[in-house]
């Protein structure tokens, strides 16, 4: 619905452009050959029929919109609230696995995969794909049942497994044979195995010298301004950036007003007066309380029942008001920042030197009230009808209101510096030329009325803004290639025949440890962890130099000084699970790095903008 409304509201935009479009195409066609006139002039598809496409596979505004609204109503059933910010992640982690989904299926088709009934019937009884082994209805305690489920595939009651075996032909099978093809490479040797459980499972000991900036004076450490230049010429493509809008906006916050406050003031009072002409506490906290931690399902709460708790387990305002009252009474309204409690107290006891109390609570939280949103929303629509007819600055005056500027956005942009996620001004930013007048816009925090005040030109951000990241990457290269030509000295000093505590010791700028223990998934004090030196260690025997080793803040040399025998017993029982453990790592990037390059090597239209 959302999705057909925002088509409507720019539906005379794109007739008029679908229009001149098609005259052109009459006196152009015959110099396309028939090709679809929208996508040789714009590189698009139509985006009335079509959201995105994917090599050419479509993908449709339907069926995107479905699955949106079927992510949107998974959480709400877990009853969080759902933001704007919520929204937008929900539509690219749907926008993704569509995209994905296009290029399995693309595989599938290309590699020329195919399902028999046989394979089907076979893994339907002995493999059965994750969604059926989640089924509550397979589950003995929370765990798939497998008898339960052989006992319901051998006795079907009717055609309930059609569908399943449909989805297992056309989806799930081909899909997961393609996988194993992408993976039928991946394999895990036993040296593999012993060197995770190494890392793991030894503490190996040594001593480090480490050189890092605090070795040399700052200043020989600044980058000139001439280096600086040539490193930005180098990577201005880095620096580049699209197009970016500025919004001249009014605002109107949505926030509580007095009158809310005193509006749940009068509530609480009421349900205190309810409470004592004998009314039910635990029906009313499962009828008014706002606490989430109240809510069991959706047609049951707790109560409002909290438990025994102590001193420090709730903020100071409850906390006072609980502690000062007595078993049986009725405290309140407290204030905190969660807003106004009616608490009732059950019961106190002292253990172990500290007072508990037990307690319910019903929480009103103080919330702008719909009353207060109609007269935002009726100033917003004011000053957006006035700004329309007289000019926004105009309006600005007239209304008295305190415009201000939105930090500068790209087109693809979810939030607006200022705003906060408004997808819709986003868009109205980009389909109008400066001064156009907005109508009223709305998210979480505000109701606002935009104006677009100014376009800046794609291209390499200035060098003035940068500066501060070059002069850091630049500050950097030369504390290493410093340090390096350090640390070759000092171990050409060792390799004539210097041990490792005389070098060491004669260079106090250098930063030293001895007898540093720890496993190769950790970080050795001042060098830190690298792939480099984990593969030196493990191969390495007590009284080995390695290095120069990079670290992230300069280069070290590492003396090896203790590698502890592998037990081999235990090794050995905790073989089976590191293979399965590093298998399943690698075949899971196997198979990402798969499906990234063929996104990247995909032709991929996206037409969301045109939505939302």
């Amino acid at each position: 619905m959302a999705l057909m409304t925002s088509m409507r509201n720019r539906m005379h935009v794109v007739l008029w452009a679908l229009l001149v479009l098609f005259l052109l195409s009459m006196t152009v066609g015959g110099l396309v050959g028939g090709a679809n006139i929208l996508d040789k002039l714009l590189g698009k598809v139509d985006p009335r029929t079509s959201i995105g496409m994917v090599n050419g596979e479509n993908i449709s505004p339907d069926t995107f919109s479905q699955l949106v609204s079927n992510q949107l109503e998974s959480f709400r059933q877990s009853g969080e609230e759902i933001t704007d910010l919520d929204l937008a992640r929900i539509r690219d982690k749907v926008w993704e696995s569509l995209v994905q989904d296009a290029l399995i299926r693309q595989a599938v088709k290309d590699w020329g995969i195919e399902v028999t009934d046989d394979e089907v019937l076979y893994h339907l009884k002995n493999n059965p794909p994750p969604f059926l082994q989640q089924n509550p209805a397979f589950l003995t305690n929370g765990v798939f049942d497998m008898e339960k489920y052989t006992q319901a595939v051998n006795n079907p009651q009717g055609n309930e497994w059609a569908p399943v075996e449909q989805f297992m032909r056309n989806t799930y099978l081909p899909s997961y044979k393609l996988q194993q093809l992408i993976l039928q490479s991946v394999t895990v040797s036993e040296a593999d195995v012993r060197d995770e459980y190494m890392k793991r499972n030894v503490n190996f000991t040594i001593n480090s010298i480490h050189v890092s900036s605090r070795y040399f004076d700052s200043d020989s450490l600044k980058p000139t301004d001439e280096a600086i230049q040539a490193e930005y010429n180098l990577r201005r493509d880095d620096f580049y950036r699209d197009e970016r809008r500025v919004l001249k906006l009014v605002t109107w916050e949505k926030k509580a007003t007095t009158q809310d406050t005193n509006d749940i003031l009068a509530e609480a009072a009421d349900l205190i007066a309810q409470l004592k002409n004998g009314a039910d506490f635990a029906k009313l906290a499962d009828e008014y309380s706002e606490d989430p931690g109240n809510q069991v399902s959706p047609d049951s709460g707790r109560g409002g029942y909290l438990g025994w708790f102590g001193r420090g387990q709730m903020v100071p305002a409850f906390e006072e008001a609980a502690f000062g009252g007595n078993p049986g009474d009725i405290v309140g309204p407290v204030l905190s920042n969660f807003g106004y409690h009616i608490i009732k107290i059950h019961n106190r006891k002292t253990e172990d030197n500290e007072e508990k109390v037990e307690a319910s609570h019903i929480l009103l939280r103080i919330e702008v009230s719909p009353r207060t949103k109609d007269q935002l929303r009726n100033a917003a629509n004011l000053f957006s009808y006035d700004a329309q007819d007289y000019g926004f600055d105009a309006a600005v005056d007239t209304h008295q209101v305190q415009p201000r500027e939105s930090m500068p956005f790209t087109e693809d942009a979810v939030s607006i510096g200022g705003l906060g996620p408004m997808r819709a001004a986003v868009r109205f930013a980009f389909n109008n030329e400066p001064g156009i007048v907005s109508d009223p816009f709305e998210n979480d925090q505000f109701y606002a009325v935009v104006t677009l005040d100014s376009i800046i030109a794609p291209g390499p951000r200035p060098l003035e803004e940068v500066k501060p990241t070059l002069i850091r990457t630049l500050s950097d290269q030369i504390v290493h290639e410093k340090a390096l030509q350090v640390i070759q000295a000092l171990r050409a000093e060792i390799d004539q025949g210097k041990t490792f505590r005389e070098v060491a010791g004669e260079n106090k700028k250098l930063e030293v440890s001895f007898g540093d223990s720890k496993n190769l998934t950790q970080g050795f004090r001042n060098v830190g962890r690298s792939d480099m030196l984990i593969g030196a260690l493990l191969n390495a025997k007590p009284g080995d130099v390695i290095g120069p080793v990079r670290t992230i803040r300069g280069y070290a040399l590492v003396e090896v000084v203790k590698v502890p025998q592998v037990d081999e017993k235990d090794y050995e029982a905790q073989k089976p699970t590191i293979r399965k453990r590093l298998l399943a790592s690698r075949q899971n990037k196997t198979y990402s790095d798969w499906l990234e390059a063929q996104q990247k090597a995909a032709e991929i239209i996206d037409n969301r903008t045109f939505y939302y």
